[in-house]
């Protein structure tokens, strides 16, 4: 049952995504009727017959029983018919897209778990079978939260929470409530501070204050030409000296000792962001709630159009906010992210103002607003553009600090996040809880990714060495699973990358290994955040230098060292050509092994990419983004490249769909699969020796011509291989091998 399981969701899983992924004109309702719930159910039912049916179909071609035609297609109706109430906000594609892939994992680990654990390859073997399999678990896990992110974005058709407040108009100016924007800065540029202060004194608000905190600044150049143009335009200022709690400790100055006391709201802004007019009046109508406690606007970013490297960095900030927070928002879940917010003042001061400990302050008193009972609200529209980390070091020190800050959240809210009902210490919902848990144990997917990485290192090594031994006995079935799933994965992402952010596949496929190449730093301050109780606070440079070119190799010496490492490994595992597995080894140490690489290449494209010093100040006044962009004087050569990309991607599909169209008796490796071995070519007295100790040595003809008979060598001693007890699968035990010669014709 489980195999036909899987080959259904084999079939109907790429379908499905593929019909997600084709771009049609959505007709997206704010306030649904009996109507649309009636049409939506009405065409899921309707897709999902007809993908049943291909499936039937298909598996039919494919040589299948009866029953397996059967089997197959009702496993793809019950799929459908489980998620339907989860999914009713959704397109019948996505739907479909969301049930199709979750019926694949639950098959594929089903199977697995089962292979495993009847391989009987011995108590350790089994024991890293389990283990592997555990963090296949972990992988499916993370892989169905982006999963479901994809789908509500791509497929949702009513949007509940997706909205923009109204602009206020034609009040008083005494109707307005009273906001005092914070401006935090730490061995900031001055011009490029002066130049956000400028932008704020521009805002159309009535009632607004400035107040600019410079948080240990040592060098006395940088803050004192800021101290002079705050009291030239009447604009706060406080330097701090030896003054805790980084980040924090300065907004809880700037709230205790420097805020009006008629200030109702609290806006945070960083010191590199040049704000649009707009900002203030049209997010502080969403406050007319009297119980949303914080509105976040997305967070955008300037001069990133003039180099390659800054526009895959732009595209990979841009998913968060295009993709996470929305699908966060709809269930309350959303996260204060630090610059272009509002607080409530009294929300913050009821719950004892920024925390301290926690180096990812800023979603830390998000999670914590939330827990008391107040509202979050993301909103949509862009109102401020700021600067991306200018070297690729400076952004593996922000990850870090955004993941080490995530499992910090999670070590102390851990017991908020845990399924159970609303009480008045703990008001999260259901579904903000796992808007906090799956954000914060998303940051381990780095960690098992290293973790594969080191299991096919071994295999790869086990291939050289001439073992070909693996954690359980893979059938064909599951050997066509694994590139199809990891295919589906990196498809999923990409487009997503693709439709949500507006990139050009080539851009979406750079912003991915953006992701890849900090993965390694990523790892690391998931696995020290679980112990350590403090970390220093990883400023983000927003200016460069430029650097000789052997400095991205040193600064990145362990990607470096693990792309190597991998590269080696792919040539292990193809050290037999003819060996399946040796190319399902290589094939899957690819990918990883290109997103270390990545590293290096990303800190030398990153430096290359610097501006001059005559043309710094342009970026960071944003002037860069006014000139005609290099890249569209290559458009034809962009087009080439993103063609090129859609065409890789199609024939990962394509390649993937051979491996599963094969039928199964084609493509079995004895290293991989259990072995096709065939008990004429043995005498019958020697199946079972009395006191068995060694395999006996056994024969097995590659083709057998019409007349032939089993065991007799055809033309030669070159149309037989034997099959030495080397080959076999490592403590093999006699019950298993007397099973396998039973079962052969």
């Amino acid at each position: 049952m489980l195999s036909t399981l899987l080959r259904a969701g084999l079939l109907a899983a790429p379908l499905s995504l593929l019909g997600l992924l084709t771009p049609v004109k959505r007709h997206i309702r704010s306030a649904p009727g009996t109507c649309w719930a009636i049409r939506r159910v009405g065409l899921a039912m309707l897709a999902t017959a007809a993908l049943a049916a291909v499936v039937a179909v298909t598996l039919s071609v494919l040589g299948g029983s009866r029953h397996g035609q059967v089997a197959g297609a009702a496993g793809v109706a019950a799929a459908s018919l489980v998620w339907l109430p989860a999914t009713h906000r959704w397109t019948a594609r996505a739907h479909l897209c969301w049930a199709s892939s979750i019926l694949l994992v639950t098959a594929y680990l089903g199977l697995a778990l089962r292979g495993t654990l009847t391989s009987r390859l011995g108590p350790l073997s089994t024991a890293g079978g389990v283990l592997l399999w555990l963090c296949e678990v972990g992988a499916a896990v993370l892989s169905c939260a982006y999963l479901w992110e994809i789908c509500e974005a791509l497929g949702t058709e009513h949007w509940r929470r997706r909205r923009a407040p109204g602009i206020v108009v034609g009040a008083k100016n005494s109707d307005f409530p009273m906001i005092s924007l914070h401006v935090p800065a730490h061995n900031e540029p001055p011009d490029m501070v002066m130049d956000t202060l400028r932008t704020l004194e521009g805002l159309d608000y009535p009632r607004y204050e400035i107040i600019v905190i410079d948080d240990n600044t040592d060098d006395e150049a940088l803050w004192r030409p800021v101290q002079d143009w705050c009291l030239r335009h009447g604009v706060k200022f406080a330097h701090l000296e030896n003054w805790p709690g980084y980040k924090s400790g300065a907004l809880n100055y700037a709230l205790r000792h420097l805020t009006d006391p008629r200030a109702e709201l609290i806006g945070v802004v960083d010191s590199d962001y040049r704000i649009q007019p707009g900002f203030l009046r049209r997010c502080v109508a969403a406050f007319a709630d009297p119980w949303i406690g914080f509105v976040q606007a997305p967070q955008d970013y300037r001069a990133w159009r003039h180099a390659r490297y800054y526009r895959r960095l732009y595209y990979s900030y841009k998913y968060f906010f295009d993709i996470s927070q929305p699908s966060r928002n709809e269930y309350d879940g959303a996260i204060f992210a630090g610059t272009m917010g509002l607080v409530r003042r009294v929300a913050l001061e009821q719950l004892g103002g920024w925390d301290e400990w926690c180096i990812t302050e800023d979603a830390e008193l998000s999670l914590r607003l939330l827990r008391a009972g107040w509202s979050g609200l993301h909103l949509e529209q862009d109102w401020g553009h700021g600067l991306m980390p200018l070297t690729f070091e400076a952004l593996k020190g922000q990850r870090y600090r955004w993941c080490f800050g995530g499992i910090q959240m999670l070590r102390m809210h851990w017991r908020s996040l845990l399924p159970g009902g609303v009480s008045k210490r703990n008001r999260l919902s259901t579904a903000q809880r796992w808007a906090y848990l799956a954000g914060a144990i998303q940051w381990y997917g780095d960690l098992l990714g290293l973790v594969f990485f080191g299991f096919l290192l071994a295999g790869a090594a086990d291939q050289a060495a001439g073992g070909g031994k693996m954690l359980r006995l893979l059938t064909p079935l599951l050997v066509k699973a694994v590139p199809v799933l990891f295919g589906l994965g990196l498809l999923r992402v990409v487009a997503l990358l693709r439709r949500g952010t507006s990139a050009s596949w080539r851009e979406a496929i750079g912003a991915f290994f953006i992701w890849q190449s900090t993965s390694l730093v990523v790892a690391r301050a998931s696995v020290i955040g679980l112990f350590a109780r403090n970390a220093a606070f990883l400023r983000t440079p927003k200016t460069s230098e430029q650097a000789k070119w052997w400095q991205p190799l040193r600064a990145n010496w362990a990607e470096s060292a693990l792309a190597l490492l991998g590269a080696a490994g792919i040539a292990a595992a193809l050290s037999k050509p003819a060996s399946l597995d040796g190319a399902l080894l290589a094939v899957l140490l690819l990918f990883p092994t290109l997103g270390l690489a990545a590293a290096p290449a990303n800190s030398w494209a990153a430096r290359r990419a610097s501006v001059p010093p005559p043309r710094r100040g342009q970026r960071h006044s944003g002037q860069s983004n006014a000139a005609t962009p290099p890249h569209r004087k290559r458009g034809a050569l962009l087009k080439r490249a993103a063609t090129g990309g859609l065409v890789t991607m199609m024939s990962a599909l394509i390649a993937a769909g051979v491996l599963l169209l094969s039928p199964d008796h084609l493509g079995q490796d004895p290293h991989l699969v259990t072995p096709a071995l065939n008990s004429h070519t043995v005498p019958s007295s020697q199946a079972h020796p009395a006191g068995y100790r060694t395999p006996p040595r056994l024969s097995r003809p590659s083709v057998m011509g019409p007349g032939q008979r089993p065991g007799v060598r055809p033309g030669g001693s070159s149309g037989q291989r034997s099959v030495l007890p080397s080959d076999l699968p490592f403590n093999v035990p006699p019950q298993v091998t007397s099973a396998l010669l039973s079962d052969l014709p």
